[in-house]
């Protein structure tokens, strides 16, 4: 322990300017990482007709997911140990390269292993940039700072399938990734020059290669089992079984390996601390719930409510922005007080009442008006993103900043697969139960292009309901377990 204290590095201090800069670098960084989520997505046809193999085109955007989720906890562990500022440019050029690679792909297995070193470093700047974030603000001005990082997301969601269909349609796919490099490289140039104030330090500890080892197999095969489980394939398949229980032993023995080592990617006493352990547990759940509502919201626009394709994508939009907004508040409120708890508790219920309503009207509202009632979700469950990053960064030593920043990315994407795909297949099983005539059209996207009755589409909208209801329940039990997150004075200092 002494040692490690002995090799802490010495606090940095940056101008108000710098700061700015380093922000700037880091926030273009994280759109980058951000946008090859969504972009990929309205360009998968115009990919699958020039490169063939259509049946695995959905590999595109798994395996991204995959390594990104998976490593997202292994790299913040390697910025603690080995320097973030080393890490960042590590990413930026390892994703850089990525992009090329995907960019001169002539088959689609080139693609896919090249989406998966490119969600590798993805993930790594995702987990480094907000790390790097808490290394150089403290955790009271940080709370302001958090509440960018929401309003980055929501813009690459909203420019994502908009560029990718555009490029597609009109330069080749493969601009989708070219775009990268003149993005990349502004980054680049940005933080290598912000940056040279922060040290290149490196502790006298090295990551536990088994620990990598079974997270990386339990992560990824329990994240695949969920995936294809949860949107095309039966849970009662051999193969999907063996994949659960790969991915729940995996994760097992690295849970248990982490109590013996001395550099554990996740430390235990996280989820013993009364403000970490909740937090994580909240937002796994909060999470999980608002993804399940975000993906397939535009469906039950369309299939159940029969609105059109452009005016569901539409409607989104400020679904889609209405989050960054009461981010923004709360990091407002929380650098203004130094409080955390309250902008959850309250804005919460809010996203609980709209998803009430929406799950006893199902069947009767108008699109427009089922669209509108999105809002309140969005913003009900906006505060969350930022406040319980900066109050999990503030519970620990500066040396756990990546490992702390690792965590929570990882049980939040962990949440949003395990509970988009739980919301996927249970809308599934009602509608095929319901209306055994309307199995057979082959997942949600087989029932939006299938020709419905009245009495089909209201089938539909009550299954979307009770989605709506069991989401409801899920917010309010995450509430239930924020609640338990102790009101810790928020640091001044980042030293």
């Amino acid at each position: 322990m002494s040692s490690a204290a002995e090799a802490a590095p010495p606090p940095v201090a940056l101008t108000p300017r710098e700061i700015k800069v380093v922000l700037f670098g880091a926030l273009l960084a994280l759109f980058l990482a951000a946008l090859d989520q969504t972009i990929v997505a309205t360009a998968l046809p115009v990919i699958g007709k020039d490169l063939g193999d259509f049946h695995l085109i959905g590999w595109i955007i798994t395996s991204y997911m995959l390594t990104a989720t998976a490593g997202t906890p292994i790299l913040g562990k390697l910025g603690d140990l080995y320097g973030r500022r080393r890490l960042l440019y590590g990413c930026m050029v390892l994703f850089l390269i990525a992009s090329v690679l995907c960019a001169i792909s002539t088959t689609m297995v080139q693609l896919i292993l090249a989406r998966a070193v490119q969600g590798l470093a993805g993930g790594g700047l995702m987990t480094t940039v907000q790390a790097l974030v808490g290394e150089i603000i403290s955790p009271r001005e940080r709370a302001r700072y958090a509440a960018f990082f929401s309003m980055t997301w929501a813009a690459a969601s909203l420019a994502g399938p908009i560029l990718g269909g555009v490029f597609a349609a009109h330069v080749g796919w493969p601009w989708v990734f070219w775009i990268n490099i003149p993005l990349g490289l502004a980054a680049m140039a940005v933080v290598v020059v912000a940056l040279r104030k922060l040290p290149l330090q490196t502790r006298p500890a090295r990551i536990d290669a088994p620990s990598i080892l079974w997270l990386l197999v339990g992560s990824t095969t329990l994240l695949l089992a969920i995936s294809e489980g949860g949107t095309s394939a039966t849970w009662g398949m051999p193969v999907i079984a063996g994949l659960l229980v790969a991915g729940v032993g995996g994760l097992w023995f690295f849970f248990r390996r982490q109590t013996k080592v001395d550099e554990p990617i996740l430390p235990p006493h996280f989820l013993t601390d009364r403000v970490i352990g909740p937090t994580l547990a909240s937002i796994f759940i909060v999470f999980g719930a608002y993804l399940a509502v975000a993906v397939l919201a535009p469906t039950y626009l369309q299939v159940g409510l029969g609105a059109t394709p452009d005016f569901a994508g539409l409607m989104m939009i400020p679904f889609m922005l209405s989050v960054p907004v009461t981010a923004f508040f709360g990091g407002q409120y929380v650098k203004k007080t130094g409080k955390y708890r309250l902008p959850v508790l309250v804005g919460i219920p809010f996203a609980v009442i709209a998803l009430l309503i929406q799950a006893a009207f199902a069947g009767q509202l108008p699109a427009w008006l089922a669209a509108l009632l999105l809002i309140p979700i969005g913003l009900g469950i906006g505060p969350i993103f930022p406040t319980t990053i900066v109050a999990s960064q503030n519970a620990v030593a500066k040396r756990d900043l990546g490992a702390i920043t690792g965590a929570f990315g990882f049980v939040r994407s962990l949440g949003g697969a395990v509970l988009m795909a739980g919301g996927t297949a249970m809308v599934l099983g009602l509608i095929a139960a319901w209306t055994p005539s309307l199995s057979s059209a082959g997942g949600l996207e087989g029932l939006a292009r299938a020709a419905l009755t009245p009495e089909d589409r209201l089938t539909i909208s009550n299954a979307f309901g009770v989605l709506f209801l069991v989401t409801a329940v899920l917010m309010l039990v995450g509430l239930a377990v924020y609640a338990r997150v102790e009101e810790r004075p928020l640091r001044s200092s980042n030293d």
